[in-house]
Protein backbone atom coordinates (compact mmCIF):
# COMPACT_ATOMS: atom_id res chain seq x y z
CA UNK A 1 0.00 0.00 0.00
CA UNK A 2 1.69 3.06 -0.86
CA UNK A 3 0.69 6.26 0.82
CA UNK A 4 0.71 10.26 -1.56
CA UNK A 5 1.78 13.10 1.28
CA UNK A 6 0.47 16.27 -0.05
CA UNK A 7 1.68 19.29 1.63
CA UNK A 8 0.33 22.92 1.00
CA UNK A 9 3.01 25.05 1.67
CA UNK A 10 2.34 29.38 1.15
CA UNK A 11 5.12 31.52 2.80
CA UNK A 12 6.41 28.55 5.00
CA UNK A 13 10.00 29.29 4.48
CA UNK A 14 10.66 29.18 8.42
CA UNK A 15 8.67 25.90 9.16
CA UNK A 16 8.77 23.85 5.91
CA UNK A 17 12.62 22.17 6.37
CA UNK A 18 11.34 20.91 10.55
CA UNK A 19 8.22 19.64 8.66
CA UNK A 20 9.80 17.76 5.46
CA UNK A 21 12.82 16.69 8.10
CA UNK A 22 9.73 14.99 10.18
CA UNK A 23 8.14 13.46 7.15
CA UNK A 24 11.34 11.64 5.77
CA UNK A 25 12.07 10.33 9.00
CA UNK A 26 8.72 8.42 8.78
CA UNK A 27 9.75 4.32 8.53
CA UNK A 28 7.02 3.33 6.42
CA UNK A 29 8.61 2.61 3.12
CA UNK A 30 6.26 2.91 0.51
CA UNK A 31 5.12 6.61 0.53
CA UNK A 32 6.18 10.02 -1.55
CA UNK A 33 6.28 13.44 -0.29
CA UNK A 34 4.74 16.18 -2.43
CA UNK A 35 5.31 19.66 -1.68
CA UNK A 36 2.50 22.13 -3.08
CA UNK A 37 3.71 25.76 -3.31
CA UNK A 38 0.94 28.02 -3.86
CA UNK A 39 2.81 31.03 -5.14
CA UNK A 40 4.85 31.74 -2.07
CA UNK A 41 6.30 35.04 -1.73
CA UNK A 42 8.82 33.92 0.10
CA UNK A 43 11.98 31.28 -0.30
CA UNK A 44 9.51 28.27 0.12
CA UNK A 45 10.58 26.98 -2.96
CA UNK A 46 13.66 27.55 -2.24
CA UNK A 47 14.09 25.49 1.18
CA UNK A 48 11.76 22.43 -0.46
CA UNK A 49 14.11 22.52 -3.32
CA UNK A 50 17.42 21.44 -1.13
CA UNK A 51 14.87 18.07 0.04
CA UNK A 52 15.15 17.00 -4.01
CA UNK A 53 17.90 14.96 -3.41
CA UNK A 54 16.27 13.09 -0.67
CA UNK A 55 13.43 12.28 -3.00
CA UNK A 56 10.80 15.24 -2.18
CA UNK A 57 8.25 16.15 -5.08
CA UNK A 58 7.66 19.90 -5.46
CA UNK A 59 4.87 21.13 -7.37
CA UNK A 60 4.99 25.06 -8.41
CA UNK A 61 1.51 26.82 -8.81
CA UNK A 62 1.99 30.41 -10.20
CA UNK A 63 -1.15 31.91 -8.50
CA UNK A 64 -2.01 31.90 -5.10
CA UNK A 65 -5.17 29.90 -5.20
CA UNK A 66 -5.91 28.72 -2.05
CA UNK A 67 -5.43 25.14 0.19
CA UNK A 68 -8.36 23.02 -1.73
CA UNK A 69 -6.50 24.24 -4.83
CA UNK A 70 -3.16 23.58 -3.96
CA UNK A 71 -4.12 20.43 -2.65
CA UNK A 72 -5.99 18.79 -5.40
CA UNK A 73 -2.87 19.90 -7.57
CA UNK A 74 -0.55 17.38 -5.84
CA UNK A 75 -3.32 14.96 -5.90
CA UNK A 76 -3.25 15.29 -9.99
CA UNK A 77 0.28 14.18 -9.21
CA UNK A 78 0.03 11.61 -6.44
CA UNK A 79 0.55 8.07 -7.40
CA UNK A 80 -0.69 6.12 -4.03
CA UNK A 81 -3.48 4.30 -3.18
CA UNK A 82 -3.51 6.42 -0.35
CA UNK A 83 -3.63 10.04 -0.24
CA UNK A 84 -2.82 12.15 3.29
CA UNK A 85 -2.54 15.83 4.13
CA UNK A 86 -0.83 17.73 6.82
CA UNK A 87 0.38 21.33 7.11
CA UNK A 88 3.74 22.36 6.43
CA UNK A 89 4.01 23.74 9.87
CA UNK A 90 3.62 20.45 11.50
CA UNK A 91 5.64 16.82 12.66
CA UNK A 92 4.45 13.56 12.55
CA UNK A 93 5.75 10.55 14.48
CA UNK A 94 7.66 8.01 12.89
CA UNK A 95 4.73 5.45 12.66
CA UNK A 96 2.56 8.05 10.97
CA UNK A 97 2.11 6.23 8.14
CA UNK A 98 1.58 2.61 9.82
CA UNK A 99 -0.84 3.70 12.10
CA UNK A 100 -2.91 4.65 9.36
CA UNK A 101 -2.55 1.51 7.22
CA UNK A 102 -3.82 -1.18 10.02
CA UNK A 103 -7.42 1.09 8.91
CA UNK A 104 -6.92 1.03 5.67
CA UNK A 105 -6.69 -3.27 6.00
CA UNK A 106 -10.48 -2.62 6.35
CA UNK A 107 -11.80 -2.72 2.54
CA UNK A 108 -14.72 -0.81 3.85
CA UNK A 109 -12.51 2.05 5.52
CA UNK A 110 -12.44 5.05 2.79
CA UNK A 111 -10.95 7.68 5.37
CA UNK A 112 -8.92 8.07 8.76
CA UNK A 113 -9.09 11.17 10.78
CA UNK A 114 -6.14 11.29 13.39
CA UNK A 115 -5.40 14.10 16.10
CA UNK A 116 -3.73 17.06 16.66
CA UNK A 117 -1.91 18.71 19.33
CA UNK A 118 -0.33 22.34 19.99
CA UNK A 119 3.51 22.22 18.52
CA UNK A 120 3.96 25.83 20.33
CA UNK A 121 2.17 24.87 23.53
CA UNK A 122 4.58 26.60 25.58
CA UNK A 123 2.25 29.42 24.68
CA UNK A 124 -0.44 29.31 27.55
CA UNK A 125 -3.19 30.19 25.12
CA UNK A 126 -2.19 27.57 22.31
CA UNK A 127 -1.70 25.53 25.20
CA UNK A 128 -5.26 26.13 26.16
CA UNK A 129 -6.97 25.70 22.80
CA UNK A 130 -5.03 22.32 22.55
CA UNK A 131 -5.64 20.74 25.53
CA UNK A 132 -9.60 21.99 24.49
CA UNK A 133 -9.07 19.94 21.26
CA UNK A 134 -7.90 16.97 23.19
CA UNK A 135 -10.94 17.14 25.43
CA UNK A 136 -13.63 16.92 22.70
CA UNK A 137 -11.75 14.89 20.29
CA UNK A 138 -9.99 12.65 22.16
CA UNK A 139 -12.22 11.91 25.74
CA UNK A 140 -15.34 12.52 24.13
CA UNK A 141 -14.20 11.29 20.80
CA UNK A 142 -15.58 14.20 18.85
CA UNK A 143 -19.62 13.49 19.87
CA UNK A 144 -20.53 16.55 19.43
CA UNK A 145 -17.63 16.96 16.31
CA UNK A 146 -19.66 15.86 13.28
CA UNK A 147 -16.52 15.64 11.04
CA UNK A 148 -13.86 13.33 11.57
CA UNK A 149 -11.26 14.33 9.01
CA UNK A 150 -8.78 17.20 9.29
CA UNK A 151 -6.87 18.76 6.70
CA UNK A 152 -3.70 18.42 9.11
CA UNK A 153 -3.95 15.30 9.75
CA UNK A 154 -6.24 12.35 7.54
CA UNK A 155 -5.87 9.68 5.18
CA UNK A 156 -8.05 8.64 1.81
CA UNK A 157 -8.58 6.09 -0.28
CA UNK A 158 -6.97 7.64 -3.68
CA UNK A 159 -9.71 6.64 -6.11
CA UNK A 160 -12.66 7.80 -3.39
CA UNK A 161 -11.38 11.00 -3.49
CA UNK A 162 -10.96 11.26 -7.16
CA UNK A 163 -14.83 10.22 -7.42
CA UNK A 164 -15.56 12.97 -4.93
CA UNK A 165 -13.86 15.39 -7.51
CA UNK A 166 -10.99 15.93 -4.71
CA UNK A 167 -11.42 19.60 -2.89
CA UNK A 168 -13.60 22.01 -3.06
CA UNK A 169 -11.59 24.71 -4.45
CA UNK A 170 -14.81 27.11 -2.87
CA UNK A 171 -14.66 26.16 0.51
CA UNK A 172 -11.42 28.07 1.36
CA UNK A 173 -12.71 28.30 4.69
CA UNK A 174 -13.29 24.89 5.59
CA UNK A 175 -12.52 22.30 2.87
CA UNK A 176 -12.11 19.67 5.25
CA UNK A 177 -15.32 19.74 6.70
CA UNK A 178 -16.80 19.71 3.22
CA UNK A 179 -14.94 17.08 1.79
CA UNK A 180 -16.13 15.17 5.58
CA UNK A 181 -19.82 15.47 5.30
CA UNK A 182 -18.90 14.19 1.22
CA UNK A 183 -17.24 11.15 2.94
CA UNK A 184 -19.34 10.69 5.72
CA UNK A 185 -22.44 9.73 3.24
CA UNK A 186 -20.10 8.01 1.06
CA UNK A 187 -18.34 5.03 3.02
CA UNK A 188 -16.74 4.29 6.29
CA UNK A 189 -14.89 7.21 8.16
CA UNK A 190 -12.42 6.27 11.24
CA UNK A 191 -11.49 8.31 13.90
CA UNK A 192 -7.90 7.43 15.43
CA UNK A 193 -7.15 9.49 18.59
CA UNK A 194 -3.64 7.72 19.00
CA UNK A 195 -2.63 9.11 15.71
CA UNK A 196 -1.10 12.33 16.91
CA UNK A 197 0.43 15.11 15.01
CA UNK A 198 1.74 18.16 16.75
CA UNK A 199 0.97 21.40 14.51
CA UNK A 200 1.21 25.11 15.10
CA UNK A 201 -2.09 26.46 16.98
CA UNK A 202 -3.14 29.83 16.62
CA UNK A 203 -1.77 31.74 20.07
CA UNK A 204 -3.75 34.85 20.30
CA UNK A 205 -7.56 35.57 20.85
CA UNK A 206 -8.03 36.59 17.64
CA UNK A 207 -6.77 33.88 16.01
CA UNK A 208 -8.79 31.78 17.45
CA UNK A 209 -11.91 33.56 17.20
CA UNK A 210 -11.35 33.12 13.01
CA UNK A 211 -10.20 29.91 13.17
CA UNK A 212 -13.88 29.28 14.89
CA UNK A 213 -15.43 31.05 13.09
CA UNK A 214 -14.85 30.09 9.54
CA UNK A 215 -15.70 26.18 10.94
CA UNK A 216 -19.18 27.37 11.60
CA UNK A 217 -19.56 29.81 8.47
CA UNK A 218 -19.00 26.20 7.19
CA UNK A 219 -21.59 24.41 9.06
CA UNK A 220 -24.17 27.09 8.40
CA UNK A 221 -23.58 26.68 5.14
CA UNK A 222 -24.40 23.03 5.17
CA UNK A 223 -27.48 24.03 7.08
CA UNK A 224 -28.24 26.49 4.72
CA UNK A 225 -28.21 23.46 2.01
CA UNK A 226 -30.10 21.02 3.80
CA UNK A 227 -31.60 20.59 7.84
CA UNK A 228 -29.91 18.05 8.49
CA UNK A 229 -31.79 15.32 11.50
CA UNK A 230 -29.01 14.73 13.05
CA UNK A 231 -29.41 15.13 17.36
CA UNK A 232 -25.29 16.00 17.44
CA UNK A 233 -25.08 18.23 15.01
CA UNK A 234 -27.95 20.92 16.94
CA UNK A 235 -26.03 20.22 20.57
CA UNK A 236 -24.02 23.04 20.27
CA UNK A 237 -26.29 25.51 18.71
CA UNK A 238 -28.98 24.57 21.03
CA UNK A 239 -27.37 24.32 24.34
CA UNK A 240 -25.60 28.02 23.01
CA UNK A 241 -29.05 29.23 22.34
CA UNK A 242 -30.55 28.19 25.63
CA UNK A 243 -27.39 29.79 27.34
CA UNK A 244 -28.29 33.34 25.54
CA UNK A 245 -31.83 33.12 25.96
CA UNK A 246 -31.32 32.43 29.77
CA UNK A 247 -28.83 35.28 30.04
CA UNK A 248 -31.42 37.71 28.28
CA UNK A 249 -34.35 37.01 30.42
CA UNK A 250 -32.12 37.29 33.40
CA UNK A 251 -31.15 40.22 33.14
CA UNK A 252 -35.00 41.70 31.94
CA UNK A 253 -36.15 40.06 35.00
CA UNK A 254 -33.49 41.69 37.63
CA UNK A 255 -35.89 45.25 38.25
CA UNK A 256 -39.07 42.35 39.29
CA UNK A 257 -36.66 41.27 42.12
CA UNK A 258 -35.05 37.49 43.24
CA UNK A 259 -38.55 35.85 43.26
CA UNK A 260 -38.47 36.21 39.54
CA UNK A 261 -34.96 36.19 38.27
CA UNK A 262 -33.86 33.48 40.79
CA UNK A 263 -34.96 30.84 38.08
CA UNK A 264 -33.55 32.12 34.90
CA UNK A 265 -30.31 33.21 36.83
CA UNK A 266 -29.84 29.72 38.28
CA UNK A 267 -30.44 28.01 34.75
CA UNK A 268 -28.24 30.16 33.38
CA UNK A 269 -25.37 29.98 35.74
CA UNK A 270 -25.98 26.17 35.95
CA UNK A 271 -25.51 26.00 31.78
CA UNK A 272 -22.89 28.36 31.96
CA UNK A 273 -20.76 26.33 34.53
CA UNK A 274 -21.06 23.31 32.36
CA UNK A 275 -20.17 24.78 29.05
CA UNK A 276 -16.89 26.59 31.19
CA UNK A 277 -15.58 25.13 34.75
CA UNK A 278 -16.40 21.59 34.42
CA UNK A 279 -13.62 21.76 31.56
CA UNK A 280 -10.81 22.62 34.05
CA UNK A 281 -11.08 19.74 36.13
CA UNK A 282 -10.94 17.28 32.97
CA UNK A 283 -8.21 19.39 31.79
CA UNK A 284 -6.15 18.94 34.85
CA UNK A 285 -6.14 15.32 33.91
CA UNK A 286 -5.62 15.84 30.69
CA UNK A 287 -2.50 17.71 31.00
CA UNK A 288 -1.07 15.83 33.78
CA UNK A 289 -2.01 12.23 32.18
CA UNK A 290 0.25 13.55 28.96
CA UNK A 291 2.83 15.02 31.58
CA UNK A 292 2.33 19.12 30.70
CA UNK A 293 3.37 20.95 33.41
CA UNK A 294 1.95 23.98 32.50
CA UNK A 295 -0.86 23.92 34.46
CA UNK A 296 -0.71 27.09 36.45
CA UNK A 297 -1.12 28.94 33.23
CA UNK A 298 -3.25 27.13 31.19
CA UNK A 299 -5.84 26.18 33.54
CA UNK A 300 -7.66 29.34 34.04
CA UNK A 301 -7.83 29.64 30.52
CA UNK A 302 -9.96 26.78 30.18
CA UNK A 303 -12.71 28.40 32.09
CA UNK A 304 -13.16 30.99 29.58
CA UNK A 305 -11.39 29.53 26.36
CA UNK A 306 -14.82 27.33 25.77
CA UNK A 307 -17.42 29.64 25.79
CA UNK A 308 -15.51 32.37 23.36
CA UNK A 309 -14.78 29.64 20.67
CA UNK A 310 -18.81 28.61 21.10
CA UNK A 311 -19.72 32.36 20.21
CA UNK A 312 -17.29 32.35 17.34
CA UNK A 313 -18.60 28.94 15.96
CA UNK A 314 -22.06 29.77 16.55
CA UNK A 315 -21.77 33.27 15.42
CA UNK A 316 -19.98 32.10 12.24
CA UNK A 317 -22.90 29.55 11.76
CA UNK A 318 -25.80 32.08 11.56
CA UNK A 319 -23.55 33.89 9.48
CA UNK A 320 -22.91 31.62 7.28
CA UNK A 321 -26.91 30.19 7.39
CA UNK A 322 -27.95 33.87 6.65
CA UNK A 323 -25.53 34.71 4.29
CA UNK A 324 -24.72 31.77 2.24
CA UNK A 325 -21.98 33.17 0.09
CA UNK A 326 -18.38 34.14 1.44
CA UNK A 327 -17.69 36.64 -0.97
CA UNK A 328 -17.66 38.95 1.89
CA UNK A 329 -14.63 37.16 3.86
CA UNK A 330 -10.96 37.30 3.29
CA UNK A 331 -9.68 33.99 2.75
CA UNK A 332 -7.41 33.11 5.90
CA UNK A 333 -5.42 31.22 3.49
CA UNK A 334 -4.14 35.08 2.45
CA UNK A 335 -4.60 36.37 5.65
CA UNK A 336 -1.10 37.22 6.61
CA UNK A 337 1.82 35.98 4.73
CA UNK A 338 4.31 33.52 6.70
CA UNK A 339 1.60 32.75 9.16
CA UNK A 340 -0.71 29.35 9.70
CA UNK A 341 -4.04 29.72 8.02
CA UNK A 342 -6.32 29.53 10.53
Amino acid sequence: MKFSILIPAYNEEKSISTCLDSLLSVTYPDKEIIVIDDASSDHTVKEVETFASRGVILVKREKNGGRAAALNSGLSRATGEIVVTTDADTGVSPHWLTLFERHFADEEVIAVGGAYKAQNKGNPLANATSVLDQILNGTFRKTFIPNKVSGVNSAIRRDTLLDLGGFNESAWWSEDSELGWKLDKTGKVIYDPENVVYTQYPDTWEGIWRRKFYWGYAMGLKFRQHMPFRLKLWIRPTVFMALFVSLVVFLATIPCGMRVYFVPGLFFGTLLSALTLVYVPIGAIVMIRTGDTGLAKTLPLLAILPIFREFAYVYGMFLGYCKGKPSALKPSWKRKQGKKKL
